[in-house]
């Protein structure tokens, strides 16, 4: 057997198909390594930038009603060598308490479900699917077909060596010859990545670089049987070849492409139109109570502040407003968060089903994908280097607990009732109406109604607003205040890092892909047991 493989390996050394595998491989490798390297130093550059203005914009606030954290996630070394659908979905969550984070944003979407995974791609384990698997289909394709025809087949089987250790040297010799070739992919990427100055892996990464080392032998052999039962089941070499690359055509492109499309075409998914339209009802009922429960709160003695902000997540900031002005906001924010949080309950169902229908219409997708060995490869690869849906799905999972920490947070500090969610101002340093205008008019003005009695005597009705400028008083702008101290909000941190992450995925598809191998080896093996060699 060592005999016939050693003899095979020479002579496939020697060969043409051997320097033409091994220049694709010299060219394309580099390339789709340096070309996902430059992306993703540019990823890494952008995450950073966002992260710094998130954390800026955190640290600049002076009332808690709008500390909103807003979370970016950092790309992943390992996308150099398998994207997946992180080119799909977003890597920002802005965390909210009206909204619990379902997708990310900055989400450049190629179809209507970004779980859907786009199967072609330049990344380092596309080419490798591509390359070994056309080249295992390349050396195997006449294994027995080029001996037969050159009557060698015939003369080795006329002594006293066996089918079985005949065919057993051949495939290894198979093996042995693509092995170096995929060695050299591996150690030219690993090369490039050591001395590229915009990549470092950590040393689980490198762990989770060695499985996909063995999920790319896995491809090797199950296309190298591949190759061995159409040379074991035809006469000649042509049509064994013809067969070889229908096959290779059909597995690597046709069927796992077909599979996103069926998904797409024939596994609906629920409206997004409808899932808004409930969002909006849910919004609507949310304001209504809102305007019922400002209708019953005492009306403050001044309708005015210096500097005012409202947003759309139970966020309000005041400057420069009376005692009673403050009250009336800070019972409105009182009531208006919790109410956001309740809501945000209110509308998880109905989202959580909108998005559980992408995920079965991407179940089907990866299952119809399963019928080839290239769907099975490319769903190891994605599992390994965190590129499927799963770990997105992880991270998204984790935002959403940490909105819950966050949330209990204030919850504990009782924020929302406190001044400081609307205001920095001390309430003991609020003023009266008439207190306010003799100091905002600079004391031309005693009172609110002398105020009022001179401007509706004016031509400009904004001459009323200008007298409330003449006056230097402290404590009606933002800048007149320190930006709170946010040392003990919770962060998010986010660490899925253990080599077992995602195993499971990993596991069942490798293991059917090695059924799948030795279900293929072992038809080949009753066919050339009943192979004619004459």
């Amino acid at each position: 057997m060592w005999l016939i493989a050693k003899r095979d390996v020479l002579d496939n050394i020697l060969s043409a198909k051997f320097l033409v595998g091994f220049f694709l491989c010299l060219v394309l490798i580099p390339f789709s390594v340096l070309l996902n390297i430059d992306a993703y130093g540019d990823r890494v550059l952008l995450a950073q930038q966002e992260q710094a203005q998130a954390e800026r914009q955190l640290q600049e606030t002076r009332v808690y009603s709008r500390v909103r954290p807003e979370i970016v996630k950092p790309p992943e070394a390992l996308s150099v060598f398998s994207k997946g659908i992180s080119d799909q979905v977003g890597h920002r969550v802005r965390v909210q308490l009206g909204e619990k984070p379902l997708l990310a944003e900055g989400t450049v979407q190629t179809h209507d479900n970004p779980l859907l995974t786009a199967f072609f791609s330049t990344d380092f384990s596309g080419v490798i699917l591509i390359v070994m698997s056309l080249l295992a289909l390349i050396f195997s394709y006449d294994l027995c077909t080029k001996e037969k025809e050159d009557g060698t087949l015939r003369l080795q089987l006329s002594n006293s060596l066996s089918r079985a250790t005949l065919l057993a040297g051949k495939v290894l010799g198979v093996l042995l010859t693509l092995l170096p070739i995929l060695v050299f992919c591996y150690l030219l990427s690993a090369l490039i990545v050591l001395v590229s100055p915009r990549i470092a892996l950590s040393g689980l990464e490198w762990q989770r670089l060695a499985l996909l080392f063995i999920a790319s032998m896995l491809l090797m052999m199950c296309y190298s049987m591949i190759g061995l039962l159409v040379s074991t089941s035809r006469k000649s070499s042509v049509p064994s070849l013809v067969i070889c690359l229908f096959i290779w055509v059909l597995t690597v492109f046709i069927i796992p492409n077909a599979a996103t499309f069926i998904a797409s075409s024939f596994v609906k998914t629920e409206s997004r139109d409808n899932l808004d339209a409930v969002i909006a009802d849910l919004h609507k009922e949310r304001s209504d109570l809102i305007r019922e429960h400002r209708k019953q709160l005492p009306e403050p003695d001044l309708y005015l502040s210096m500097w005012s902000y409202s947003g759309g997540d139970a966020e309000y900031e005041d400057y420069g407003c009376t005692r009673l002005y403050f009250e009336n906001v800070r019972e409105q924010a009182a009531f208006t968060a919790p109410l956001f949080i309740d809501y945000a309950d209110k509308k998880w169902p109905y989202q959580r089903s909108w998005w559980e229908s992408l995920q079965h219409q991407r179940h089907i997708s990866e299952r119809l994908a399963l019928l080839s060995p290239a769907g099975m490869f490319t769903a190891i690869t994605n599992a390994v280097c965190y590129a499927d849906a799963s770990s997105q799905e992880l991270f998204m999972e984790r935002v959403r607990q940490y909105r819950e920490t966050f949330i209990q947070y204030f919850i504990d500090q009782e924020l929302f009732t406190d001044f400081r969610y609307v205001t920095p101002v001390e309430p003991a340093d609020m003023m009266t109406a008439d207190q306010m205008i003799y100091r905002l008019s600079g004391g031309e003005f005693r009172t609110m109604n002398a105020l009022t009695e001179w401007g509706s005597r004016q031509a400009d009705p904004f001459a009323y607003f200008g007298k409330l400028r003449q006056g230097d008083v402290h404590g009606i702008k933002p800048d007149d205040f320190d930006y709170l101290n946010l040392d003990d909000v919770p962060r998010f941190q986010w660490e899925h890092r253990t080599v077992l992450t995602g195993m499971q995925t990993v596991m069942v598809r490798a293991l059917a892909l090695i059924l799948v191998t030795v279900i293929l080896f072992y038809g080949a093996y009753l066919a050339f047991m009943r192979y004619d060699v004459r």
